[in-house]
């Protein structure tokens, strides 16, 4: 299989200080697929120190015309390497080919086009006119500059939609680059060291790629006073270390954490269908592994059991399987560790005294593998530890609301803020009540948000700051104001 296997610092390939390694697994089989370099603490050192030298003295910070050819050699080597990327995706994550034909592989390419155009016409000066100041008549201007070195720290979900979503628009704004891809998918991240390293004219570090076995050696990005921001994607918990982490040196943080949206059906709605599919479209895509997947379903009492009844049908029609077979609709999930956590969340509402309806176990007839069934879990009231927690597996709640006002309080009432949904048979009412849900993104009646010009972020502790879109741009600048007198 088409990979790499070594790190990716100051411009070359190289294999880890040590040469440690570590397995690659394949959750759909439970075998080992190959090696990564298992990062030191030298390897980490290296790896700033190059950011830092490549942002502080070369040109990458400046030049925006360098940074445009080198971003169009890069997608133009994504898109040469889409079937290679797929099959890496298949092996190390458990996605399905249907899923790397959208959000896994293909729809992420689209980011660099769009930051490409940004970078080329984003208004870098505005100027503010003459003005009497207390020194008298000056000019003023507002200049925009890169923030500096940016260490990215990525899940292993959509590993490739991640990786391309903090390091693009960084890349382009003039920044160097630490890229940390999760242990559980480290060869999507050092494909992109690979393709660099082969195929584009980057300068020496200006994108570094570290790959490390323990989950937790990114701590080592969040303290050093080099890096001049962190970008996060991941649980909540962790995002709280590592905001408290870089408080020490006061460094501008980017979270995208955790989420428990909500999915509203107004009780006018004609028919379930559309419901339904959506509901079970955005489990099976990533096995229920989204942070901004609607996994608490508010239903109108009126109208309780017909509902549960048509998303029982559909999620009956998304069994899970062979993610290497064309026909899979949902793959496994990423480990046997998290397998066991949906394991625990489901029993957790069953002596809550809740009722699982749909799934709820391991599927016959796999061996091996870390699948689990589509699950949904009916008289549930969101206090239940099932509706207030991220459980990050195929599993979806149904909260019965009694009306408008009822199930926005209950869409409202939890820490997160990250995403949702409202289906009505007016627009206008669903948009209404999208409007009073404190949420980050909204999709009335179906529509899709996503997309390279969205920005995509929380409220509350789903994070801070907005990823993608020209605000995820401007995340990676400052703002310098200037004044001469005239």
């Amino acid at each position: 299989m088409w990979h790499e296997e070594r790190l990716f610092i100051n411009g070359e390939l190289r294999d880890a200080d040590g040469g440690a390694t570590f397995d690659n697994i394949n959750p759909a089989t439970e075998e080992v697929i190959g090696v990564s370099a298992d990062a030191s603490q030298q390897d980490f050192d290296d790896a700033i120190a190059a950011a830092r030298s490549a942002f502080d003295l070369g040109d990458w910070s400046t030049d925006v015309s360098l940074r445009v050819r080198c971003l169009e050699q890069l997608h133009d080597a994504l898109q040469n390497h889409v079937e290679e990327l797929s099959a890496l995706t298949v092996a190390e994550v458990g996605a399905t080919q249907m899923a790397c034909s959208s959000i896994q592989v293909v729809e992420p390419l689209k980011i660099i086009p769009f930051y490409i155009d940004v970078a080329q016409n984003y208004e870098w000066h505005a100027d503010l006119g003459i003005s009497e100041t207390l020194g008298g008549e000056c000019q003023r201007w507002v200049e925009k500059e890169p923030v500096g070195v940016l260490a990215a720290i990525t899940p292993w979900n959509v590993p490739n939609q991640i990786n391309l979503a903090k390091i693009i628009p960084a890349l382009a704004a003039g920044c160097s680059v630490v890229l940390k891809p999760a242990p559980d998918t480290p060869w999507t991240g050092l494909a992109l060291g690979k393709l660099i390293a082969e195929h584009t004219d980057f300068p020496p570090g200006v994108i570094n790629i570290v790959t490390a076995s323990d989950p937790a050696a990114g701590s080592i990005l969040t303290t050093d006073d080099r890096v001049d921001m962190i970008s996060f994607t991941g649980s909540t918990e962790t995002g709280k270390k590592v905001m408290e982490a870089a408080s020490g040196n006061i460094t501008k943080v980017f979270l995208e954490l955790g989420g428990k949206s909500a999915l509203i059906v107004l009780d006018d709605v004609e028919d379930f269908s559309m419901v339904a599919a959506t509901a079970a479209f955005g489990m099976a895509t990533v096995c229920g592994q989204g942070c901004a997947l609607s996994t608490r379903l508010l239903l109108p009492h009126s109208r309780y059991e017909e509902a549960v009844e048509a998303i029982v049908n559909m999620m009956g029609a998304v069994p899970p399987g062979d993610p290497s077979d064309a026909g899979t609709m949902m793959g496994p999930l990423i480990s046997a560790r998290q397998r066991d956590r949906v394991e625990r969340y489901v029993q957790s509402a069953i002596d809550e005294g809740a009722k699982v309806v749909c799934g709820g176990k391991r599927p016959k007839g796999f061996d091996r593998g870390f699948f689990y069934e589509p699950t949904l879990i009916t008289d549930v009231d969101n206090s239940m530890t099932v509706a207030q927690e991220e459980i990050f597996g195929p599993v979806l709640v149904a909260i019965p609301f009694d009306d408008d006002d009822d199930a926005i309080r209950i869409a409202n009432d939890s820490i997160y803020g990250l995403s949702g949904a409202v289906f009505s048979g007016d627009d206008q009412r669903a948009i209404s009540v999208a409007k009073r849900v404190r949420t980050g993104t909204m999709s009335i009646n179906g529509g899709v948000w996503y997309g390279a010009d969205v920005p995509f972020g929380g409220y509350k502790q789903s994070g801070i700051g907005r990823e993608m879109g020209v605000a995820g741009f401007e995340e990676h600048l400052e703002t310098k104001a200037f004044s001469k007198p005239t």
